[in-house]
């Protein structure tokens, strides 16, 4: 480990600052190397003020690495400064034997994926990862993605005080428009049978950088945080994500996933099967199907498929 490495990890644990003597002896270099290297982690976007009384002190700083990860994150975490899809890297470490839970945490994602197939836009400045779930946590998985959803929107809120709903089945909304997505896939043991693992993929559009919202999306996406200057970091927010989702689990959370059900009472379009029927969103059933009136009078329950609101 070299002298910033070392730095940053000392100034990670002594949260109350340290002074640059004791930080010469602990790390073995001169006070200049020291001085050196804290402008180094200032120019990768750490916060490290200086003072007389309390030395050297790591501020907050909204600054994407493992160590930062890590020092968030109650379960194991690996950082991906970039990669293809988060869910992917979660299912490659699954396979390579690595035991959940876990998460997977991007800076930003190059082939991001949604629902149904849709990619999912993944710049710099949004929170990106993929929680990996042993199935015997699981006591309900086919109410999982519902929990999940919900559970996200309780992280949001209580990071940062913006009110959430959901659009069925686990899409999260700010002012009209969408501003979270979540895909979930579980993995089968083929020898016993049963779900094995699940992988909950989350993507938050936390902060907008420079990279423009292709035109398809302008209407569509929201940031939380549109002009930047998010008061949450990336690892809060990804670690309080988690740690919202597993607690969640076994929950009765049914009626507050209900309350948040914004398209309840409202004209939908129903596709399912590549065909489109008008409906009526009538309620949540407690197995989180959506239920649905048709014109004819007749009413289904829903389990899958995809629903958009009609304008």
């Amino acid at each position: 480990m070299n002298v910033k490495d070392e730095l940053l990890s000392i100034l990670i644990e002594e949260e109350t600052g340290i002074s640059g003597s004791e930080l010469s002896e602990r790390i073995g270099c001169s006070r200049m190397a020291i001085s050196k290297s804290a402008a180094g982690l200032a120019d990768e976007g750490y916060r490290i003020t200086v003072s007389r009384t309390d030395g050297y002190r790591l501020e907050k700083s909204d600054v994407l690495s493992l160590p930062m990860l890590e020092r968030a994150f109650s379960i194991p975490v690996y950082y991906r400064p970039v990669c293809r899809s988060t869910m992917t890297e979660a299912k490659d470490l699954v396979n390579k034997g690595v035991e959940a839970p876990f998460a997977v945490v991007a800076g930003r994602q190059e082939g991001g994926r949604g629902r149904l197939g849709r990619s999912f836009f993944s710049p710099e400045g949004g929170v990106y990862m993929s929680l990996a779930i042993p199935g015997s946590s699981i006591p309900s998985p086919d109410m999982l993605t519902t929990a999940a959803s919900l559970a996200v929107a309780r992280a949001i809120e209580a990071l940062t005080g913006i009110g959430c709903s959901i659009k069925w089945v686990n899409d999260i909304y700010v002012h009209g428009h969408k501003a979270v997505g979540i895909l979930t896939e579980g993995l089968v043991n083929m020898e016993e049978g049963g779900l094995d693992k699940a992988i909950i993929g989350i993507g938050v559009n936390l902060q907008q950088g420079a990279e423009p919202i292709p035109e398809d999306l302008k209407e569509k996406m929201i940031f939380l945080y549109p002009s930047g200057n998010a008061p949450v970091t990336r690892a809060e927010l990804s670690s309080r994500i988690a740690d919202e989702i597993l607690a969640i689990q076994g929950e009765d959370f049914i009626d507050e996933y209900r309350s948040r059900c914004f398209i309840l009472g409202s004209s939908i379009t129903v596709v399912k099967n590549g065909v489109e029927r008008p409906a009526v969103a009538i309620d949540v059933d407690d197995h989180a199907a959506l239920v649905v009136r048709y014109p004819d009078g007749s009413i289904e329950a829903l389990s899958s498929g995809e629903v958009t609101l009609r304008i």
